[in-house]
């Protein structure tokens, strides 16, 4: 989520000015540790607002926040009864998407930005931290990855059970965004 934020931003750092983008790959994993079975969940279909975005020497800067819509019906993990939980744990269908709003990118040393914004999951609103790795893939194509944990706790929300046993108290967060420059 952070790291589309992230993406756009590198994608402008080798032209001066405002440039449009197009997202052409995006991809969250989410990974929870349990006793008995670990689980990844994965969405591509996730939405977002296009980001405004300048260049200012060899650095983006981010002129305004935007946002991403991950659809909860569209988090897929192989088996569509532990779908079901995770969503119901999430807060479908009264939630029915994961918000994050990234409100500002800073450019910190090679090619990593810290994002800063803010996630919405089941109605609660906390803010987050991360950094991404933004890499050219070509001229006209950048890679955005990075990483986020989130607690279960921290928005009130139930770990999932197998076997009567709990998951780990988190939720380690990945993503993966192709950008393509216009």
């Amino acid at each position: 989520m952070i790291r589309v934020v992230i993406g756009f931003i590198f994608s402008f750092l080798f032209v001066n000015g405002i440039f449009a983008a197009e997202v052409t790959k995006k991809n969250i994993e989410f990974f929870v540790e349990h006793t008995t079975k670990n689980v990844t969940g994965v969405c591509n279909e996730i939405q977002m607002d296009t980001p405004n975005i300048q260049v200012s020497g060899n650095h983006y800067i981010l002129k305004s926040p935007f946002e991403l819509k991950i659809p909860l019906l569209k988090i897929t993990s192989g088996d569509s009864n532990r779908d079901s939980h995770i969503q119901e744990i999430l807060g479908y269908p009264d939630s029915t998407n994961i918000l994050v709003k990234i409100e500002s990118v800073q450019p910190e040393k090679d090619q990593t930005y810290t994002i800063k914004g803010k996630l919405t999951i089941h109605g609660k609103t906390k803010e987050f931290v991360t950094d991404a790795t933004v890499k050219p893939e070509n001229p006209n194509s950048l890679l955005v990855d990075g990483s986020l944990v989130v607690k279960f706790s921290e928005y009130e929300l139930e770990n999932p059970s197998l076997l009567f046993m709990k998951a780990k108290d988190e939720i380690q967060v990945k993503y993966h965004f192709q950008i393509r420059l216009k």
